[in-house]
């Protein structure tokens, strides 16, 4: 939860900043460049907060692999955020190395905090489909990252008639994985009682109720250890149910 209000307060801030310089510039009639940098730089600020964000979230988890993923995630959206200060602050010949290593930092950013999100919220008791779904997501949206890091560093030019396509089919496969994960869960949980609930139904009423509570918060957004806690009563009802 402190993770949470971290994050709101910092994109209402990025936000606010934003929208005060505009007002501003708007009001005196002098929208110039400066401006614009730091506008961008508030907007930036707020944007790879919350994909660090993502990331962070996941350093508390058992899983090794979605730790090192989360470490990963908040690492390149502090570097992207640091080369777009960078890169709009500073007039030199350097600015275009410093452009093209934020384009890498941001599409890595973007893609690993996606990642984070949809692996992050997988549950022990998700269906195959729900898994597949998440794990397809993260992978097609990798694919077109790499795509998008291949054309900022100059490494793509001449893609075709048919490369195009092929990316855009990705593209649509990934925003309807991303979307039917959620909603696929959402319907297991409310459709189906949990096992837990099940193996208690012929326990003690007291069980029953712990494994109902459960299943309550199941449902409920909650952060990583207050789900862990959640599993952890499912476990203690279905043992006390026999």
């Amino acid at each position: 939860m402190d993770l949470r209000r971290l994050v709101s307060r910092a994109l209402v801030a990025g936000l606010c900043a934003s929208a005060l310089v505009a007002v501003v510039a708007l009001l005196t009639g002098s929208f110039g460049e400066m401006h614009w940098r730091v506008i961008a730089s508030s907007l930036g600020f707020s944007i790879f907060t919350c994909t660090a964000a993502a990331g962070a979230a996941l350093r508390s988890r058992a899983d090794s692999r979605l730790r090192t993923l989360g470490t990963a995630t908040a690492v390149v959206s502090l570097t992207a955020l640091v080369l777009l200060v960078a890169a709009l602050w500073i007039d030199d010949s350097e600015s275009e190395v410093l452009w093209r290593g934020f384009g890498v930092a941001g599409l890595a950013s973007l893609w690993t905090s996606h990642a984070s999100l949809m692996l992050g919220a997988l549950r022990p008791d998700d269906s195959p489909t729900v898994r597949n779904l998440s794990q397809i997501s993260a992978f097609t949206l990798g694919i077109e990252t790499a795509v998008g890091l291949g054309a900022v560093l100059g490494l793509i030019s001449d893609v075709g008639e048919v490369a195009p396509r092929v990316l855009a089919a990705l593209i649509v496969v990934t925003v309807l994985t991303t979307v039917l994960a959620p909603i696929l869960r959402r319907m297991q949980s409310t459709a189906a009682p949990s096992p837990a609930t099940v193996a208690v139904g012929r326990g003690s009423g007291f069980a029953a109720e712990v494994a109902q509570s459960a299943q309550r918060l199941s449902m409920m957004d909650l952060p990583a250890p207050a789900r862990a806690e959640v599993d952890h009563l499912r476990r203690l009802a279905r043992d006390a149910g026999g």
